[in-house]
This record gives C-alpha cells, sequence and structure tokens, in this order.
C-alpha cells in the first residue's frame, strides 16, 4: 500500500477507467475519484483548461499518485509509482 494520495479523472463509460479502479480495489488503494463526463459543463470545461497543457488530447483515465500524473492506464508505470509489487 502507499501513503501517498491517490486520485482519479475517469470517465463512467471508459473500459480502461474501469479495469484502472478495479486494480486499485485488489491492491486496496484507496482513492478519490472524478466521473468528468457527469461533471456539469462549465467544470468540465474548466477542469479541460486546466488539463490541457498536460493532457492535450483529454485521454483518460488520469491518475495522480502524490503529486505526478499518470495519462492513461500505463499499469506497470503506475504499479511501480504506488510501490506496489506486481
Amino acid at each position: 500500500m502507499t501513503d501517498k494520495k491517490v486520485s482519479l479523472l475517469v470517465l463512467s463509460t471508459c473500459l480502461q477507467c474501469k479495469a484502472l479502479m478495479e486494480l486499485l480495489k485488489t491492491h486496496e488503494i484507496d482513492y478519490d475519484v472524478t466521473h468528468v463526463d457527469l461533471m456539469p459543463k462549465d467544470e468540465r470545461s474548466e477542469l479541460f483548461k486546466k488539463m490541457a497543457p498536460y493532457n492535450e488530447k483529454k485521454a483518460f483515465p488520469v491518475i495522480f499518485i502524490g503529486d505526478k500524473a499518470i495519462i492513461g492506464f500505463q499499469r506497470k508505470l503506475i504499479m511501480e509509482e504506488l510501490g506496489v509489487n506486481q
């Protein structure tokens, strides 16, 4: 387990997003989640503006581990950052 704060930006219909949440649950990693597609339009637009320099393609999922952001379901990189043995 990790002592770093973990938060996710996901889409409710995204298979990779669901796989990431399942992976975290399997390894008993606590996380906060925001379903971007279910946000009010103005909040979603503001979020996309903030994300643009880091994620111009608006790819999902986005996982924040501590102060590091990982775009996409990059299992190996995510597990390494969390300090979880695969």
